[in-house]
């Protein structure tokens, strides 16, 4: 249903224009809360790149650290020569050695010798040892069993207080032949790390992920050891980036944001997760006010809707008042002044077609009393066709007593033409009416000349009912007789009628003089051309381009040749 035609149109204007309003400030609120919101996402991700990428250089220089302290631990002689058997009752010394570095390095829990004959091992020192073989048994050896040297993630390894987790370093040392002499295990404090990733933003989710995307160390609730990061770090592990500057990339999972930057020096990944909802605060606040602000603005867009309704529509509404009180017997109501806009046109074309109206009022009274008289003088018009035929009959009558017989028959053929002429005053007959005419107009001929004319009417019983217009053909047989048969004693004169298609085919034709074919037919001649002329307008006029007519005139004989559209409806050509 269109509400453009059913509702009151000050209704349609204030709805329409403050639902319009209101869909604006909605857009501008929605569109700002996004922009403003993508637009804190990109920056905040982009700081946090900037912060990451700092940080991961400083991970992989103080990791890199630890790889060159399991080198310089590794090469001590001392330990060669325990782990060679040479020295096997003296590993007090490589104890304290090794215990003085660890103590020298906060970030360093323990040192784990694995080695064929160790000495007995003491829980309470941070240097521990092992038997070689329980190396080939351990979860973390596949990861040393190809290199010299790794990291091996997250471990739990026995202290005086019990079970603490660590962050591994393996490194392999062979004999001169390639075995597997000995092997050094290097365990970092996670705590030392968390400080690492808490040191430029105390508050940060930061999350430190090994190259298998374990969890490393945390500084959120993760559990170290967790392994639910994979798919985030397998760009840290291709060949352009491990030995290259950090890369860096971002995701949304579920409700956080995760910027991540790889450390190539231990190829592990650094992470920062933050929530969505911490990020876009700032736009959410921003909306809130939008949304109050906007609240406001409509109230005011309310009212002002209201008052331009009014102005725009009360000139409307009184215009319809005047329209619905407007009467021909009453005087006029008088419209607002003033308008120089459309208002003003709409109310000067209403006076302008109220004066039309008065006017024509009076015209068509003045009409209608001429059209009364018109009508009497048509109902005295109508005695006349009676008084003519019953003229004709009492002269046929005397003819019939005095014994002229051929009189007689040209009055009654005179009459039927005349009915059929006068047709009640119908300018479009049928062509069986039409050929009855013509028939009749060459009987009358046939008795005046005798034996000099004969004709012939070759007609399909299907063409009768069409239409032509009325005294078509009787011009051109007219013609032949006066014109064409003047210089011969016999004529003859034959008319054939055929379908084509949606058309009509009528040909007259005769045995005559002949006459030219450029003779000029705009005026009345010896030749009939007035009469050909009349003809040629008047299908013309009912027919248009669709009639056409040609003639073929030698001193053998004449052809006429017209082609008109089928026409089964009077009112197609009575309109």
């Amino acid at each position: 249903m269109n509400v453009f035609k059913k509702y009151r149109i000050n209704s349609i204007f204030f709805g329409s224009f403050f639902l319009f309003t209101l869909l604006i400030l909605i857009i501008i609120i929605l569109f700002s809360y996004r922009y403003s919101a993508n637009q804190i996402v990109e920056t905040t991700t982009e700081h946090q790149k900037n912060n990451l990428y700092r940080l991961s250089e400083e991970l992989g220089s103080n990791l890199k650290t630890f790889q060159d302290y399991s080198v310089i631990l590794s090469r001590q002689q001392m330990f060669r020569e325990v782990i060679s058997g040479r020295q096997s009752s003296d590993t007090t010394s490589l104890t304290n050695d090794f215990s003085n570095v660890i103590y020298s390095v906060p970030a360093i829990h323990s040192v784990e010798i694995y080695m064929n004959s160790p000495p007995v091992d003491n829980v309470q020192y941070p240097v521990r040892y092992f038997e070689l073989d329980e190396v080939y048994e351990a979860e973390w050896y596949k990861d040393l069993e190809n290199i010299s040297y790794s990291w091996l993630g997250t471990r739990d390894v026995e202290t005086m207080a019990g079970q603490h987790s660590v962050i591994s370093l393996g490194r392999k040392i062979n004999s001169s032949r390639g075995e597997l002499q000995s092997m050094i295990v290097i365990n970092l404090d996670p705590v030392t790390v968390e400080s690492w990733l808490r040191k430029y933003h105390e508050d940060s989710h930061m999350v430190l992920l090994d190259e298998k995307g374990s969890i490393v160390s945390s500084t959120g609730n993760n559990d170290i050891g967790d392994e639910q990061y994979q798919e985030l770090i397998d760009f840290s592990h291709t060949e352009e980036t491990f030995f290259d500057s950090p890369s860096q990339d971002q995701v949304q999972i579920d409700n956080d944001i995760i910027v991540t930057t790889s450390i190539p020096a231990v190829n592990w990944t650094v992470m920062e997760v933050t929530p969505y909802e911490d990020i876009i605060q700032g736009s959410k606040e921003m909306a809130r006010t939008l949304i109050v602000i906007g609240f406001l603005a409509t109230i005011i867009v309310l009212f002002g809707t209201m008052f331009l309704t009014k102005k725009f529509t009360d000139p409307i509404l009184e215009l319809t008042k005047v329209m619905k009180s407007y009467q021909l017997t009453k005087s006029r109501v008088s419209l607002p002044s003033g308008y120089k806009n459309e208002f003003g046109e709409l109310f000067n074309g209403f006076d302008e077609l109220t004066n039309r109206v008065e006017e024509l009022y009076a015209s068509l009274d003045e009409q209608h009393q001429h059209q009364r008289k018109a009508e009497i003088k048509a109902l005295q018009a109508n005695i006349n066709p009676h008084f003519l035929y019953n003229t004709l009959d009492q002269i046929n009558w005397v003819a019939i007593e005095k014994g002229n017989i051929d009189i007689s028959r040209m009055i009654e053929l005179l009459g039927n033409m005349l009915r059929i002429g006068l047709s009640k005053g119908e300018s479009i007959i049928s062509v069986g009416d039409e050929l009855k005419y013509l028939e009749y107009y060459m009987k009358l001929q046939e008795i005046q000349l005798e034996d000099r004319f004969s004709y012939s009417i070759d007609s399909p019983r299907e063409v009768l009912d069409y239409f032509i217009p009325k005294l078509t053909l009787q011009p051109f047989v007219e013609n032949a007789i006066i014109h064409g048969f003047r210089d011969r004693r016999e004529g003859v004169v034959k008319l054939a009628i055929t379908e084509e298609d949606f058309q009509i085919k009528i040909e007259i034709s005769d045995n005559g003089i002949g006459f030219p074919t450029n003779i000029n037919l705009q005026k009345e001649n010896d030749l009939g051309g007035y009469g050909i002329k009349n003809v040629m307008e008047r299908l013309h006029i009912y027919y248009g381009e669709k009639a056409t007519m040609s003639i073929d005139s030698n001193d053998k004989g004449t052809s006429i040749f017209i082609l008109i559209p089928k026409v089964n409806d009077k009112k197609l050509l009575s309109g």
